[in-house]
């Protein structure tokens, strides 16, 4: 399977726990020459962890203590004493907060205010990139790049540059929604910007909550699971779902440990594949960390996306690759961070560490809490993980009452069907369920005046992630429909073209006509269409009077010659009496139209033929 970036991106649309920092912003240090500082020197939020001197990746280096600063406290939920608690500080909501910021400040700052568009840079060739932070000191830019007038990235969220395939996810959806804004523009020529940015920003989290239910969570939890919880999108129609006595808040367990599953997933080498799919590279991963300049070389946002689609991820388990537990933000390069290490970080110790600084239960308080057998002693983890991860498990803990829940759930032999064991599912299953019943704003719902109406549900329900791909690269034009999932028979690469195509003309909104009309008028045109060539005529005389409501669709849809009769009402008091001749030689439209000259806005009359209204005025045009 694929998708380690998009988990990631959704990911930080969900969690984002903050930790203290020291006066003025400036990180806090524990450890001081390879040693922690003595306890009169040291902050009392330090968490480090002890490294033994038999350790055969950081002894060498001299080191014995790893940098670890406990999350930031929060109030608890009634403002009572108790055990520490700590903050999200994104919205817990599958909203699209990822790309738009979680605060006002952040959102307005990356608005262009200029027909509902998003900031972005435009390169020397034409391409749009995100905005570009020149901050400094925000822990990505460097020096030897701002020379050559090259900077990292703003999105809506601060993680945005901490890999190559993450920021390009954060690239896809920026673009995504100016694509989106542009083609409401056109549809709606009296829309203003804001109402331009907030439509756009709606339809990017529907297709953001879509794709995460109908692509991504049917590979992690199976289909077995996705059916007994409901958590399937609807193939038609609204969901009744919405719940209002349900949190959707995010559980502790599920940003500090369950849905870190994804880092066991993380290959040790990450390819970037050419635009013919034959050609490819290799690079190390801690390598691509914090280093988005790559995406300002013609073609290499194709390389990458190519490359994250074309990477077969590691088994969910305890096995973890070396990158990730030894060379994590690893300096690399010449010109580096003053504060990156020689060596890498762990990121296995520093999330067990996480969830011992947020106080989380052990790991057989959470099968108990999932219904599952509670182990009262090692060898009552036989049969339930492997063999391999018990024997290290014995190893490190005196009790199986002390086995971390990180720990233990990742040696879990995995569900049929799903990708890990059944206490990860568990909690996974139980924070999206209650993502999707707490959500008022939820897409599927029918709740007014959020809803979408149910062409508009439809059209969204074409989302893929492979056609987001396909949409918003520079010029990939290959890509498998499912992109979670491997190339393969059932799932071959397929030409862009062929994948479904969401039709935005459901988002044309008339404007309203009053039930009665100052200056009635009706304009008779008749339109010739022959070998390609248009003629028409037109002339205007008395109005009726008549305002129908709905609009024939289509006028004609004819596969051989016939005379074809109709009419009917189109919307805002316009309405439309005509024959249609389909001959061998061409199409004959002679049509009467009637309307208020206040009608406005373009109507469409079937696949290849349309009529534009402007006030008291008609255009026709037809393409065949």
């Amino acid at each position: 399977s694929k998708g380690t970036p998009s988990l990631q991106f959704l990911d930080h649309d969900l969690t984002h726990t903050p930790i203290n920092f020291g006066q003025s912003g400036s990180g806090i240090s524990c450890c001081r020459e390879g040693v922690p500082l003595e306890p009169n020197f040291r902050h009392p939020d330090c968490f480090h962890i002890d490294l033994p001197r038999t350790d055969k990746i950081f002894s060498p280096f001299g080191e014995r203590c790893m940098e670890f600063v406990r999350s930031l406290p929060a109030p608890r939920p009634e403002c009572n004493f108790g055990p520490r608690e700590q903050m999200n500080q994104v919205s817990s909501y599958l909203d699209g907060s990822v790309v738009y910021g979680n605060t006002p400040e952040l959102s307005r700052s990356l608005r262009s205010y200029q027909g509902g568009q998003l900031k972005m840079l435009t390169t020397a060739d034409g391409r749009t990139l995100l905005p570009i932070s020149t901050n400094l000191d925000d822990g990505c830019n460097r020096e030897a790049e701002n020379a050559k007038g090259r900077y990292c990235f703003m999105s809506g969220d601060t993680r945005a540059n901490e890999n190559t395939h993450l920021t390009s996810l954060h690239l896809l959806m920026a673009r995504q929604h100016n694509q989106l804004a542009t083609k409401l523009a056109s549809l709606n020529p009296d829309w203003n910007d804001e109402k331009l940015y907030q439509e756009a920003r709606k339809i990017v989290a529907a297709q953001m909550q879509h794709v995460t239910y109908n692509e991504f969570l049917p590979v992690l939890l199976g289909p077995d699971m996705m059916e007994k919880l409901e958590l399937s999108p609807k193939q038609s129609g609204y969901s009744a779902d919405y719940n209002p006595a349900v949190d959707a808040t995010i559980s502790n367990n599920f940003a500090t440990s369950a849905f870190r599953f994804a880092h066991t997933l993380l290959p040790g080498l990450m390819k970037t594949v050419a635009k013919d799919w034959n050609s490819e590279e290799s690079v190390e991963m801690h390598k691509m960390l914090f280093d988005p300049y790559k995406l300002y070389q013609t073609g290499a946002l194709d390389k990458v996306l190519q490359g994250a689609i074309n990477t077969h991820l590691e088994r969910a388990d305890s096995y973890f690759n070396p990158q990730v537990t030894q060379h994590l933000f690893q300096a690399s390069g010449d010109d580096v961070k003053p504060s990156a290490p020689r060596y890498g970080l762990d990121l296995v110790s520093l999330n067990v560490q996480r969830g011992r600084d947020h106080g989380l239960p052990s790991y057989p308080t959470w099968r108990e809490y999932c219904g599952l057998s509670r182990p009262k002693n090692f060898t009552d983890l036989e049969g339930v993980v492997d063999s391999g991860s018990l024997e290290r498990i014995k190893s490190m803990y005196k009790s199986v009452n002390d086995v971390d829940m990180y720990t233990g759930a990742l040696s879990e032999f995995p569900i049929e069907g799903g990708m890990v064991g059944p206490t990860i599912t568990c909690l996974v299953s139980d924070q999206f369920k209650r993502l999707k019943q707490g959500d008022s704003f939820w897409y599927e719902t029918d709740k007014k005046p959020q809803a979408f109406s149910p062409d508009q549900l439809d059209e969204i329900r074409k989302t893929t992630l492979a056609k987001i791909i396909c949409d918003t690269s520079d010029e990939v034009t290959l890509v498998q429909p499912e992109v979670m999932k491997t190339v393969n028979s059932t799932n071959p690469r397929t030409a862009c073209s062929a994948l479904p195509q969401m039709d935005l003309t459901k988002w044309f909104q008339p404007v309203k006509a009053p039930q009665t009309a100052k200056k009635p008028k009706y304009s008779r045109i008749e339109v010739k269409v022959t070998g390609g060539s248009i003629k028409s005529s037109s002339g205007e005389v008395t109005w009726d009077g008549t305002i129908p409501v709905v609009i024939p669709v289509p006028v004609f849809d004819v596969k051989q010659a016939a005379a074809v009769t109709t009419e009917g009402g189109m919307g805002q008091g316009v309405q439309w009496k005509g024959t249609v001749t389909v001959t061998a030689t061409g199409i004959d439209v002679s049509g009467m139209f009637s309307y208020p000259e206040y009608a406005h806005g373009p109507i469409p009359l079937g696949t290849n033929y349309s009529v534009k209204w402007y006030n008291s005025r008609c255009y026709s045009s037809a393409s065949f």
